[in-house]
């Protein structure tokens, strides 16, 4: 798990980068390639020039997911002696492969250097811890205020209407109703999660 978590943030964070114009394409694109090297899809040659940046990333995304994934896992059966044991010295990524280790190991370090240190990334995940307490106050505090069959506020109501037949029992355990309203947030896309969050706060903008 901790190596797929390397592995996909790792890129994904690159692509934010992209996105935020912090990183140039080139530089991306040329840690991806030298990863899967000949092994690129067919999908990818057929491209053009007419093909946009973020169309050729998610196809060399996808490929270099793919190496990793089989790079983590041909590690991990290498190092399963180590692994039972639990003496295996540093993670999973440090035991990959050339390529493969280099891949995760420069892209977490050039998210560091010219990401992570960007004001604005700063701001957006201030505003995703911002997001995430708005919506487990108001969804776990409706899934409180109803446990054990107590009449919860109108507002709350109105939460776990939200979740249809979804919504937990009342006479749930607590912790059972928590995971309930955990796994309904985490099921959100970013989008509709932020979008949420601000109709609860009276913050969304008109259409």
């Amino acid at each position: 798990m901790e190596a797929a978590d390397d592995i996909c943030y790792g890129l994904i964070d690159l692509e934010d980068g992209l996105e935020m114009d912090l990183l140039d394409y080139g530089e991306v694109e040329a840690l991806l390639l030298n990863l899967v090297g000949d092994d690129l899809p067919e999908t990818y040659r057929q491209l053009g020039p007419k093909d946009s940046r973020r169309r050729k990333l998610a196809i060399l995304r996808g490929k270099a997911i793919e190496h990793l994934t089989n790079a983590a896992a041909r590690a991990f059966v290498e190092q399963q002696q180590a692994l039972l044991a639990g003496n295996l010295a540093g993670d999973l990524v440090e035991h990959m492969h050339g390529p493969a280790k280099q891949c995760v190991v420069q892209a977490k370090a050039m998210a560091r250097e010219k990401i992570f240190q960007d004001k604005r990334k700063t701001l957006h995940e201030i505003g995703a811890y911002t997001t995430l307490e708005i919506l487990l106050n108001a969804f776990c505090g409706a899934a409180l205020e109803q446990h054990g069959g107590r009449t919860p506020s109108f507002k709350n109501r109105r939460i776990l209407d939200l979740l249809g037949s979804n919504a937990p029992n009342p006479d749930w355990p607590l912790y059972q109703s928590f995971v309930r309203m955990i796994d309904f947030i985490a099921g959100m896309t970013d989008s509709y999660a932020t979008e949420m969050a601000g109709e609860m706060t009276g913050r969304s903008s008109p259409t």
